[in-house]
């Protein structure tokens, strides 16, 4: 998807750089007095909104809301040609899906955004929208062979959290090995559910501490004993805002050529 990043502050235009070197396709523009050298600056926002909004697939304003529905109401037209827009505060604290949720994928857009930089998605569309927040705070952990359909790691996926009564709209991320990062399936799975996907060398797995189901197979083949506990744990630590600790709570599970593990990410950690 081809973003435009929007800021009018100081802290909007930190905040957009941030999110900028993780969404691919993406430009900052921001407000003159703040921009950085790699962003496209702007005196008047409403002066270049129209362009924006004629030639990007998603919008994401960093600012407030007021400031985000006031310049796209003279845009709006129909949700089936409207770009997504998602509105963060320059605190980072939310990633709220405002437009085109569904049809335009401000909802997955919203969802990414929030596990790049550790924050609450606030979806309001109706089949997706929950009766109270749910903390995104569950790192995925995933291991595959060679070539594995994005749907066989969709059906593990689910399997796993029927089994443990965990809500998939709990989970912030998903993480494997670095040799994973020219997988497709793995890819396209990430993708489609709207997460970020983080990798890690074998090196850094390894430096984790844990009782984990270790393989002499696996380290052979990868550098590490476990791929998916590993990944799980060690992403419990990213996050644009810093260091957080986490716990396995689900241990490796295999299932047609797919591990998966699952970490809880202590809250405000």
């Amino acid at each position: 998807m081809k973003v435009a990043l929007i800021a009018v502050s100081k802290q909007g235009a930190a905040l957009a750089a941030d999110l900028q070197a993780r969404l691919l396709d993406s430009t900052v523009y921001s407000y003159a007095a703040y921009a950085l050298p790699a962003h496209r600056p702007f005196e008047k926002l409403s002066c270049i909104i129209q362009d924006l909004w004629e030639n990007y697939e998603g919008l994401v304003f960093l600012c407030a809301a007021g400031i985000a529905l006031r310049t796209i109401a003279p845009f709006i037209t129909s949700k089936y040609r409207d770009p997504a827009v998602v509105m963060c505060p320059e605190t980072g604290s939310f990633a709220v899906s405002l437009l085109s949720g569904h049809e335009g994928g401000a909802n997955a857009l919203a969802q990414s955004i929030a596990g790049y930089i550790d924050a609450i998605p606030v979806i309001s569309t109706g089949s997706e929208a929950s009766p109270r927040i749910i903390p995104r705070n569950l790192v995925l952990g995933i291991g595959c062979k060679r070539g594995t359909e994005s749907s066989r790691i969709k059906v593990a996926v689910e399997a796993v959290f029927k089994n443990h009564a965990l809500s998939s709209l709990r989970i912030q991320s998903i993480c494997t090995i670095d040799i994973k990062k020219n997988e497709p399936g793995l890819i396209c799975f990430a993708e489609d559910c709207g997460l970020p996907l983080y990798f890690f060398t074998a090196q850094e797995l390894n430096a984790l501490c844990g009782n984990f189901s270790a393989s002499d197979f696996v380290r052979e083949i990868t550098g590490t004993d476990t791929v998916c506990e590993r990944a799980a744990l060690a992403g419990c630590s990213v996050s644009l805002r810093g260091m957080s600790r986490g716990k396995l709570i689900v241990q490796k599970t295999r299932l047609d050529g797919v591990t998966v593990a699952v970490a809880e990410r202590a809250i405000n950690a």
